[in-house]
């Protein structure tokens, strides 16, 4: 029954859900305005700065609890939600303490009119305002541009968002793999000739959409690959949901009002989750053990890739991970849970990066293979465009080329007109085992700290600050213990965009800011 007199808030599909004492409102609103507090004041019958009161109360204890939670904080990006998710973990990668283990840049392919910048905007949105150079947008960028943009800046963690293109310079690739970038080179100065040295310090983040990358296959392996979604289903439900911003004003303001909310929330949540974080992952032998892909060079970069985006759900998820010390670090521990988050990903957004193929290469693939037990059909060119519906151009110049590089299909030129055929299919599967596996991992890793005495300082809990250390009064909190919600830091009546109302309905001179 005491539970049910505490307030809990969470976030569904386009409305955020209220809960107190049995019952329930809906609120499709900025959530964060006075309009959010009338329909939870009308709901539960109470006054409107009680009202306020059960809203931040809810508010204070979230965190989102898994991906579907975080890719509701997009309203606007209709569809794509295995992009969404793969794009915020790759983006909360930034949050490691050493480069080496980030994913060092996300990469979207997709023809013209796919909704590569749309989608690009929508998710960078919210972390504009975090800096003014945090995201740093360009339509082009030319090697000598950057050598003297980045000179003596620290670009460590700053997102490069470069829209449309299909190459980069070397520069990138430098600053990207090696973590800095130090260049010498002759300038003219005051009609002289002299040597200049540049040096810019730090890794930064590549965010770049392509119709089709042509650039260096070395920057691609270091970065994640996604291809939107460009189904004849797809371009319905974005017809439907234009069709309805603009036949209904009311649901197209209650959105935009949900989506300003949404972006502020996101912001908070970045700015919350500690950075140079460590994580500690007990069941990698786990899955490899149960994980069934192709065994090439480009695996072990890949799998630095699966490694990193766990990293970054146990921290975006922080909230609801067990942490340990060792040797006076703190780490972060993944638990299954990240692994159950991720491996849907598996068969959509990150197929591209394991496989090692775009969609449009599976797609040829699948139609060299269709209908037959493990063989392949021989094709012609012309065939497999009228089949697939791509160009017969950029299946000669692009794709088929691709293919035949990565091993997947040969080409007999020996014969008129010349046929293709596929040698293999792409191989990715997970043992149903392997969640449990993982799980029983986990625990045999706590477990063994716990005995020694090292998990000793944690209470694991399911409280709302998951992890509460036992520790005597004055101790400092540790550098990972942030304030245990996104909006703890405001109490009742400070930095208000608003007037708080007060039972009676008037207006109280104490403000609320988020």
């Amino acid at each position: 029954m005491e539970n049910e007199r505490v307030s809990r808030m969470r976030l569904e599909d386009g409305q955020w859900v209220l809960e107190y004492e049995g019952k329930r409102v809906e609120i499709m609103t900025d959530i964060l305005s006075i309009e959010a507090d009338k329909i939870i004041a009308e709901k539960f019958r109470v006054p409107l700065a009680e009202a306020w009161k059960l809203k931040h109360q809810a508010l204070e204890a979230w965190w989102p609890s898994n991906l579907d939670e975080v890719r509701n904080l997009f309203p606007m990006i209709i569809g794509e939600s295995d992009n969404v998710k793969l794009a915020v973990l790759a983006l909360f990668s930034l949050r490691l303490e050493r480069p080496e283990e980030r994913i060092m840049g996300l990469i979207i392919e997709g023809s013209n009119s796919s909704g590569k910048s749309y989608f690009s905007r929508q998710i960078l949105k919210p972390l504009r305002d975090v800096a003014d150079d945090h995201v740093l947008e360009f339509t082009r960028m030319t090697g000598p541009f950057i050598e003297r943009y980045f000179a003596d800046r620290d670009v460590d963690g700053k997102i490069i968002f470069i829209q449309e293109t299909s190459n980069l310079p070397y520069q990138i690739h430098l600053s990207l793999s090696e973590g800095r970038l130090r260049l010498g080179f002759v300038e003219r100065v005051d009609g002289e000739f002299r040597p200049v040295e540049v040096e810019a310090e730090g890794q930064p983040f590549l965010w770049a959409t392509s119709v089709e990358w042509r650039g260096s296959p070395d920057l691609i392996h270091r970065c994640l690959v996604i291809n939107l979604d460009e189904s004849d289903e797809q371009t319905e439900r974005i017809i439907d949901f234009q069709n309805r911003m603009a036949s209904d004003p009311e649901y197209a303001e209650k959105l935009e009002a949900f989506n300003i909310s949404c972006i502020k929330i996101f912001k908070k949540l970045w700015e919350e989750t500690p950075s140079k974080c460590r994580v500690i992952i007990p069941y990698l032998d786990a899955i490899k053990q149960e994980m069934r892909i192709e065994r090439n060079i480009k695996l072990r970069r890949d799998w630095n890739k699966l490694i990193s985006l766990l990293r970054a759900s146990a921290i975006l998820f922080y909230k609801h991970r067990p942490k340990i010390k060792i040797n006076g670090h703190e780490y972060i521990v993944s638990t299954e849970k990240d692994l159950e988050e991720i491996l849907p990903l598996f068969t959509t957004s990150f197929r591209t990066t394991l496989t090692n193929l775009t969609e449009k290469e599976e797609k040829v693939l699948d139609v060299l293979f269709l209908d037959l037990e493990g063989e392949s059909r021989s094709l012609t060119v012309a065939e497999i465009a009228k089949e697939t519906g791509f160009p017969q151009k950029s299946l000669w110049n692009y794709i088929i080329p691709s293919l035949e590089a990565k091993g997947f299909i040969v080409t007999k030129r020996d014969q008129r007109p010349m046929l293709i055929e596929a040698v293999k299919k792409p191989e990715i599967a997970v043992s149903e085992e392997l969640l449990y596996k993982a799980k029983v991992k986990v625990e045999e890793f706590l477990s063994s700290y716990s005995s020694h005495g090292t998990l000793g300082l944690y209470e694991i809990s399911t409280e709302r600050d998951l992890i509460h250390e036992k520790k005597s009064k004055g101790t400092p909190k540790s550098s990972l213990g942030v304030s245990p919600a996104v909006f703890s830091e405001n109490k009742l009546g400070e930095d208000s965009d608003y007037e708080v109302p007060n039972s009676q309905g008037e207006n109280k001179d104490e403000k609320l800011f988020i």
